[in-house]
């Protein structure tokens, strides 16, 4: 299972998270809304559809950038209308995607179940933060992909860090941090990961991936995000069969169906 505050997820079979982007420099326009009410509809619309995750994010990834900072209050900004709206209609956790312990901390207070952090709690703070509340983490490991044992062993060290500042073990999932640009592996690499996802050596945790209409996926199959949906869910089908529970998404209910299926086969 994977604790995260009230609620407890059981990993034993896939979960679809959804996402909302929540910026406009977001790399994945099929995801953003421009409104309050528009994003709100949305994630209630992935929760019909099948999501057992909602993931807000308000500090863009954009491929084309490595550095994509914004300030915590216009994080806050973007973020807590949306959320505010959501945690009393919504029977999933609500995750956020945030590096900022500011962030952190005033989502927690707001009802947030989840801090996704592609940073893996290193920001002064974080660490602090998160073990303050019980709410569930996921730790990204950003940077070099060109070996999957360094990886791991990165992905192990953060959560042994967080194990003894008192993070429970059943509150954090990994994340290798599949991606170009702002995650800093190259296509060969992405691809390459997912083949080896089971070599990780993080068999005590739960492993989280988002390939959703990525960059790499455009590289291969020479589309634009906006047609990378097929691509996006071979490369999720392949994460799973190599070890991924949690599977980032822009397009719930396909990737729904697909895993569906594949559950399906695997029981018959």
């Amino acid at each position: 299972m994977w604790i995260c505050g009230r609620y407890s997820l059981d990993v034993s079979q896939p979960l679809v998270m959804g996402v909302v982007n929540l910026h406009p420099a977001s790399f994945a326009s099929v995801s953003y809304r421009a409104s309050v009410d528009e994003s709100v509809a949305q994630a209630l619309n992935m929760v019909r559809e099948g999501a057992a995750i909602i993931d807000l994010g308000a500090e863009p990834t954009n491929p084309q950038q490595t550095t994509t900072a914004i300030s915590a209050e216009e994080e806050l900004e973007r973020l807590l209308p949306v959320l505010r709206a959501l945690v009393s209609r919504v029977a999933v956790p609500i995750s956020i995607d945030t590096s900022q312990p500011k962030v952190m901390q005033a989502v927690l207070n707001e009802g947030a179940s989840i801090i996704n952090d592609t940073r893996a709690l290193a920001y002064e703070g974080a660490l602090e933060t998160v073990a303050a509340s019980d709410a569930g983490v996921c730790l990204m490991h950003q940077g070099d992909g060109g070996d999957i044992k360094i990886i791991g062993q990165f992905l192990r060290a953060r959560a042994e860090v967080c194990v003894a500042a008192g993070i429970a073990k059943q509150r954090i999932v990994l994340d290798p941090g599949i991606g170009n640009g702002h995650f800093g592996k190259t296509t060969e690499q992405n691809l390459v990961l997912l083949k080896q996802l089971d070599k990780l050596g993080a068999a005590d945790y739960p492993l989280l991936v988002g390939v959703s209409r990525k960059t790499f996926i455009g590289d291969v199959l020479d589309l634009p995000q906006e047609e990378r949906l097929a691509g996006s869910l071979a490369a999720m089908i392949i994460a799973y069969q190599h070890g991924a529970r949690i599977v980032r998404v822009h397009d719930v209910a396909p990737t729904v169906q697909a895993l569906k299926i594949i559950r399906a086969i695997e029981l018959s």
